[in-house]
């Protein structure tokens, strides 16, 4: 992840969209976490950027938030609720304990069924209706029931950068993945090791 709020934002190295939303609190691991959904508008700012919300859904669910504050408030701490649950997911299945179910099917028995898909350049994506303020994260539940469901379960990551504490799907052939990602993440920490190396190498 970058050391940018905003650059950080709109790196997805999780392979998975409920990875990448795990992983939007910056630096999670260390005492100064850094926040990258503070409030609704950048809930709908990362939905868009993901490709999880059609810009029209966006503009309605944007529109509907300045005259319910309160319910966009109310959104933004389910969505941290739900960001908490997946960690406590991804970690559990990590540890080999498994992932407490309990929290999804709840949220799942509140959804409504999947609406049809549209677009398809580039992307296919839900046709959300832009009536709910919570269905940013819809796609986000469905996207930890597809990975809970699969092989993806077996293969999850965390990289090793010192404080980064974000997730991925470690696709790699031998699931021998460091980082969420090389250029960012790797090569930070191999110029933080380069440059201890050569300082225990210079001391007396």
């Amino acid at each position: 992840m970058s050391r940018d709020p905003l650059r950080a934002a709109t790196q997805f190295f999780g392979g998975r969209v409920c990875l990448d939303f795990a992983n939007t609190m910056d630096w999670r691991l260390t005492d100064a976490p850094q926040e990258l959904i503070p409030d609704y508008a950048s809930l709908l700012s990362w939905s868009k950027a993901r490709g999880t919300l059609t810009a029209g859904t966006a503009s309605k669910l944007r529109a509907l938030a300045v005259t319910r504050p309160r319910a966009g408030t109310a959104a933004i701490d389910e969505a941290h609720a739900l960001r908490a649950e997946i960690w406590d997911a991804v970690e559990g299945l990590r540890r080999g304990a498994g992932a407490p179910l309990a929290p999804f099917n709840r949220r799942l028995a509140a959804l409504p069924p999947q609406p049809p898909l549209t677009g398809g350049r580039p992307a296919y994506l839900h046709d959300l209706p832009g009536k709910r303020l919570d269905e940013p994260l819809w796609p986000v539940l469905w996207s930890v029931t597809a990975l809970l469901a699969s092989d993806d379960a077996l293969r999850l990551g965390l990289c090793r950068a010192e404080g980064c504490g974000w997730f991925f799907v470690d696709e790699s052939p031998n699931r021998t993945r460091l980082w969420c990602s090389s250029e960012v993440c790797g090569n930070r920490e191999r110029a933080r090791r380069a440059y201890a190396k050569r300082r225990a190498a210079a001391a007396p």
